[in-house]
């Protein structure tokens, strides 16, 4: 992968010497024009492609050094692992699902050392799939995202096949690979009732379906999971491949196809990720300290498609540097770090990394809070905390009563491997995720999550959620 030529940008000095008076006032015009900016084309569904990451990370940091927020100082650093161990940097375990390990610069190497200092790098194996993508059933094209989504584990594939509706009978969890692997299936695309496999195949919680039932399967032409609704398009499992493609197809698939053509293309590459962290000193408690993240990254391209990523995760990003803007002006009694995730999307890498190889240590962390898909326009906020952060949900609430423009409810679920809060929260810290409802959910993880499906209704509900609650969250 070649390296980047890096935009030559001004860099502020990081000394902490920025005059308030010059520090631009948080606002919604701000984050909308954020979010503008980081779900246009020229950024590429801000993935690896056309280094669509590498250069959201310059823009953000370019916004941070304009701010004058400073990357967390060496010296805070070294004085808060003071007589402790500090975790020397390790890959995550495998039951993570990821090969993922730490790196050099990589694809920044030769960049200013003020730029260097906000990244944490990382790589791991990365299915791409940039060429073409076709689904056609009996001479009829389907469309990309709309008709059906291929799954990112999808290897590279070209021809012609027959089409077989599996009985669903043969969705067993005992027999199903025998049967499908016997080899009557080799050159076929073979249909199955995904709603029925989920209800029989998932035969334990946490089970990885698609490696225990199709990574085995060698005889298989192609397979087309076929179910009411179109299951997303996601990047979480990218990091192996199935022998043959695999579709994700909704009702409106036809029940007596007679055959298909498909065309996949797909390459494996090593990919490197940065998360970026910044960090705001406390004026009272510098030694604790508030996490502030999102993830920055979003899905990329398949086929010819982009997926932009206006509410997912461009609103986040947004929000995080008007937070930005607010505490340089109103230096906080807690210190505050600033993390814009990367990996997000490939099985929440970047947070899991960072977990495993914190920073500052994660002990000194007073409240960790996770911004995500909050560029919609609805009234109710969808959350999610660890055990030990069920209060900081409560005090949000109590923050959204008190307010001239409260949310009708906090709808709690149930801690789940969802979003950059989890791995915090199964390391012991105090944690939680939000995002927004409304009309625009329906575009989740589809090219059609883009600016003009975006919503600046909740920017001030949510900023002042954030703010007052830094104020006054206390362990």
């Amino acid at each position: 992968m070649k390296k980047i030529i890096l935009g030559a940008m001004s860099i502020l000095a990081m000394n902490g010497c920025c005059n308030k008076a010059d520090i631009p006032a948080p606002g919604k015009e701000y984050y909308d024009s954020i979010v503008k900016e980081l779900s246009s084309a020229e950024y590429w569904g801000r993935s690896n492609y056309n280094n669509g990451t590498i250069k959201a990370a310059e823009f953000i940091m370019g916004e941070m050094e304009a701010i004058g927020v400073a990357p967390v100082p060496q010296e805070t650093i070294e004085s808060s692992w003071k007589g402790k161990e500090r975790p020397e940097l390790h890959s995550l375990q495998p039951e993570f699902k990821s090969l993922i390990t730490p790196c050099g610069a990589r694809r920044w190497e030769g960049a200013p050392e003020s730029r260097l200092a906000y990244l944490q790098h990382f790589n791991f194996p990365l299915n791409t799939q940039r060429g073409k993508v076709e689904l056609t059933v009996d001479g009829v094209t389907l469309q990309n995202t709309v008709n059906y989504t291929l799954k990112e584990f999808s290897p590279s594939f070209k021809g012609d096949l027959d089409v077989v509706y599996l009985d669903n009978k043969h969705l067993n969890p005992e027999t199903f690979c025998k049967y499908m692997d016997s080899g009557k299936f080799k050159d076929k695309a073979v249909v199955l009732d995904w709603d029925h496999f989920r209800k029989t195949m998932y035969t334990f919680p946490g089970i990885e379906v698609y490696k225990t039932y199709f990574v085995p399967l060698q005889n298989v032409g192609a397979l087309i999971c076929k179910g009411e609704e179109l299951l997303p398009y996601f990047k979480s499992r990218n990091h192996f491949n199935t022998p043959m493609p695999v579709f994700m197809a909704d009702s409106t698939f036809p029940s007596d196809a007679k055959k298909v053509h498909i065309e996949t293309n797909a390459e494996m590459i090593d990919n490197d990720a940065h998360n970026i962290i910044a960090y705001i000193p406390g004026s009272k408690h510098p030694d604790k300290h508030f996490i502030i993240s999102c993830h920055y990254d979003h899905l990329g391209v398949c086929g010819d498609e982009i997926f932009y990523g206006a509410s997912d995760n461009s609103s986040g990003t947004a929000m995080l540097l008007n937070l930005m803007r607010h505490f340089k002006k109103n230096q906080p009694e807690y210190s505050v770090m600033f993390i814009f995730f990367d990996a997000e999307e490939n099985n929440l890498l970047g947070s899991f990394f960072y977990a495993d190889n914190p920073v500052l240590p994660l002990e000194n962390i007073e409240y960790f809070i996770e911004l995500d898909m909050i560029g919609d326009n609805g009234n109710n906020i969808v959350c999610q905390s660890s055990d030990n952060g069920v209060s900081g949900i409560e005090l949000m609430e109590s923050i959204s009563s008190r307010s001239a423009d409260p949310y009708e409810s906090f709808i709690r679920q149930e801690l789940e491997d969802y979003a950059d809060h989890y791995p915090f929260a199964l390391k012991g810290v105090p944690a939680m995720y939000m995002e927004t409802d409304g009309e625009y959910n329906k575009y989740y993880h589809s090219p059609r999550d883009c600016y003009e499906h975006f919503s600046t209704r909740n920017y001030d509900r949510i900023f002042n959620l954030v703010t007052t609650f830094v104020e006054e969250y206390r362990r």
